[in-house]
């Protein structure tokens, strides 16, 4: 059955007085329970902890200092959770908390270890529920990662689908007509941000972007109509939909969405050629080396004019590669004083742009 990555935003858990609709989540835990006694694995991405915070320690103030805010988010994860794990009880599921930030994702171990940590709770039959580790993060509580995170969470655990509820029915264009299916060339109508809320919608369409890239259906909906999760597993389409790509292998899929970059190589057309072609990237058709970086590392790939060709694991350093950038592979022997690997970066661990 499918994999289902579900994001709930704040503007749909807090009610317009700052208090938690304890309601809406048990009917939530009452829809993600539905989905899982029929086969499905899913995992929930939960906002509110900050809400429901505000509400423990009675604070009424939204523009708190950035220190506050994180305290508060620590008490209201307290809260939310309480709230979670009795709603789902009440159908006879088991949760699971876990806390990110966006470095579990960008560095390869971590990511591989919380990967194993949410497939050895779906097999032992817990739902997972996560949320942005908000008591450490700084600029992640302002522009609204929960969106993102779940874009994340749902192309490293390779999933079937991602749904971004929301309070509206999904995107609407500047006519205010519903879009069915987004398209990068439509004209959307402006929104603004909710009072809890910590992302708008332009949010919301850079993470389904992303994950429709790295091959998983997206849906905008609203999420007052939680029914519209079943029809749109059903091949309805209740809110936006987001077509997706074909999936990556898993390596370059975390290579190409969830790495973080520590630099740049800038190539030759010959070289641009090459790699769409799917050869490896070597010496001779580098131009330019930006940044620092070490072997293993994680770098962008662009063109002269900056376009960007993809990313990849490279197998240089970057003061190695700039004492070898140019040199065709059979002068690198003498030029490194060794016989060894002649490309900058493998086409193996090189992850493409999509056209």
């Amino acid at each position: 059955m499918a994999k289902i990555v579900i994001k709930v935003g704040s503007n749909l858990l807090v009610k317009p007085n700052g208090d938690i609709d304890k309601s809406y989540i048990i009917e939530l835990s009452r829809t993600i329970a539905g989905l899982k006694k029929k086969g499905n694995s899913c995992i929930l991405i939960t906002s509110g902890a900050k809400a429901a915070g505000y509400g423990k320690a009675q604070k009424a103030n939204c523009e708190e200092e950035l220190y506050i805010k994180q305290a508060l988010c620590a008490i209201g994860q307290v809260q939310l959770m309480k709230l979670y794990e009795l709603a789902f009880d009440m159908y006879d599921e088991k949760v699971a908390q876990i806390l990110i930030n966006r470095d579990d994702f960008g560095h390869r171990q971590r990511f591989l270890n919380l990967r194993n940590t949410l497939i050895g709770l779906n097999e032992m039959g817990f739902i997972p529920i996560a949320n942005e580790n908000d008591t450490v993060a700084t600029s992640e509580i302002t522009f609204g990662d929960n969106d993102i995170l779940a874009a994340m969470t749902a192309i490293g655990w390779k999933s079937d689908y991602l749904f971004l509820l929301s309070s509206v029915d999904g995107l609407m264009d500047d006519q205010d007509r519903l879009i069915k299916v987004f398209t990068k060339d439509v004209v959307l109508k402006k929104m603004e941000k909710t009072q809890w809320g910590s992302g708008g919608i332009e949010t919301k369409i850079r993470a389904a972007r992303a994950a429709s890239a790295a091959g998983v259906r997206g849906c905008i909906c609203n999420g007052r109509d939680l029914s519209a999760i079943e029809r749109f597993l059903a091949g309805q389409n209740p809110g936006t939909g987001f077509e997706p790509s074909k999936k990556p292998a898993s390596k370059k899929a975390w290579i190409g969405f969830l790495s973080h970059t520590k630099g740049e190589i800038i190539i030759n057309n010959g070289a641009k050629r090459a790699l769409m072609m799917k050869k490896s990237l070597l010496p001779v058709g580098i131009v330019d080396v930006k940044g620092s970086f070490e072997i293993g590392d994680v770098i962008d790939v662009k063109t002269v004019d900056g376009e960007k060709i993809g990313r990849g694991i490279v197998n240089f350093s970057s003061s190695q590669t700039r004492g070898i950038m140019g040199y065709q592979s059979s002068q690198l022997t003498q030029q490194l004083n060794r016989s060894g690997s002649t490309c900058i970066v493998h086409v193996d661990n090189f992850w493409l742009v999509p056209e």
